[in-house]
């Protein structure tokens, strides 16, 4: 089933990914999204998208493996990934920004090198468990049924995420390039707050299916657990709501030196 998954997923995303800024550009012109007060960021906003773009199939091949090595309960492999990906990064970003100028062209091919690292890296590691994570197999109708089933509400979900952050984006943008400076440090605070509430959710997704539906079915410890969770969860969400609105509110400063931006934050 992931070698299915990967390769009904991957094909889909090189085909759409590839051709999705010329399908926007064409329909839509790059104004539509940047504003007219700033036809300076087009041309950067342009390169960095085509090159995170060729990235995003390995991407969901990552993603779709680390959720098959969560699945089985395996946090290491997805650790050791996540951590050389972002050694890379990092890496890449001084490298190529800093020592060779390349500006944010050099951050999108760090971070498109760490990614394709990464998804790598998690499908050696089900390589290593005995799955054929680097084969690839046409599925059959019934398949690709089963495939759709399991990613549609999912897919839903996630469609609806990037549709709010892409508004949210594309309102900034029009606003002029101080206050998308202000956006992006707001972003930047609220990615730093979400990371805390994945572990969460990654417990949920990999031990809640086989405490309700499993072989070893257990309504009793899925309760206890999703108590622990729901705990879990509001004195989390509680402590990074304070800490991200105090942080911005308090100590701007931390993010950037711009008095103007300062004041958009």
């Amino acid at each position: 089933m992931i070698h299915l998954l990967k390769f009904v997923c991957g094909t889909f995303m090189v085909l759409f990914f590839i051709n999705l800024w010329n399908l926007f550009s064409l329909f839509f012109p790059s104004p539509a999204f940047t504003g007219s007060e700033n036809y300076e960021i087009i041309s950067s906003a342009n390169t960095y998208a085509q090159i995170r773009g060729f990235a995003w199939p390995a991407v969901l091949v990552g993603l779709v493996a680390q959720s098959a090595s969560l699945g089985m309960k395996d946090s290491w492999g997805p650790l050791k990934a996540l951590a050389a990906a972002s050694v890379i990064n990092g890496a890449g970003d001084i490298f190529l920004c800093s020592v060779c100028g390349y500006g944010i062209a050099g951050a999108a091919w760090a971070t498109m090198v760490s990614q394709i690292v990464a998804a790598f890296m998690m499908m050696q590691n089900l390589k290593d468990k005995g799955f054929r994570a680097f084969s690839f197999t046409i599925p059959s109708a019934r398949e690709l049924l089963q495939i759709f089933e399991i990613a549609a509400p999912v897919f839903v979900t996630m469609t609806s995420k990037v549709a709010f952050y892409a508004l949210l984006t594309y309102s900034a943008t029009s606003m002029g390039a101080i206050t998308l400076a202000a956006h992006q440090v707001m972003i930047n605070v609220l990615c730093m707050c979400t990371v805390w509430g994945e572990p969460l959710s990654q417990t949920a997704q990999s031990f809640m299916p086989e405490l309700i539906y499993g072989a070893n079915r257990n309504l009793i410890k899925a309760r206890m657990l999703l108590k622990s969770l729901v705990i879990i969860g509001v004195i989390t969400g509680a402590t990074v709501g304070t800490v991200g609105t105090l942080v911005p509110w308090l100590f701007p400063c931390l993010f950037t030196n711009d008095q103007m931006v300062v004041q958009q934050v």
